[in-house]
């Protein structure tokens, strides 16, 4: 079983350091196709509006490109970190179900406990039901640009 096991890790590594080879490989193609690519853009800009206008029309659109590629970074991140939130809600509400499920026996066996349990139940059956829900705008709920006009 043992053997079984470790070939399946072999073969999952060998399959890894091979797509990464190929990745490698791939990459390094497409970084000398946009170098290239700049070069050949560099030269036609150079052509119709000399060299120095060349270099900035190249410089902004990079700059313009970085800008754009970290305002959809910190976008990516803060709608990880909400997911990961409501992910960690919903299983800090299922623990405390299954704990109230596994406690649930031993409270219904002794009258005192259950006398106690009863106004708890009811108090957290009450919150869940007045707590306001979250919502989040639709696009119809949001003004659009001619809206104003």
């Amino acid at each position: 079983m043992t053997s079984l096991a470790a070939g399946e890790v072999g073969l999952a590594i060998g399959k890894a350091k091979r797509s990464a080879i190929f990745m490698a490989i791939i990459a390094i193609l497409a970084a000398i196709g946009v170098f290239f690519l700049l070069i050949a853009a560099y030269i036609m800009l150079a052509e119709r509006h000399g060299e120095m206008r060349a270099s900035l029309i190249l410089a902004g659109c990079a700059f313009g490109m970085a800008i754009l590629v970290y305002v959809i970074m910190k976008i990516s991140v803060a709608m990880a970190r909400s997911r990961q939130r409501d992910r960690a809600k919903i299983e800090t509400s299922t623990l405390l179900t299954i704990a109230a499920l596994a406690a649930a026996p031993a409270v219904l066996r002794s009258r005192a406990l259950l006398m106690l349990a009863v106004p708890i139940v009811a108090f957290g059956g009450l919150s869940l039901l007045t707590r306001k829900k979250t919502r989040r705008p639709d696009k119809s709920d949001m003004p659009s640009a001619g809206d104003g006009i």
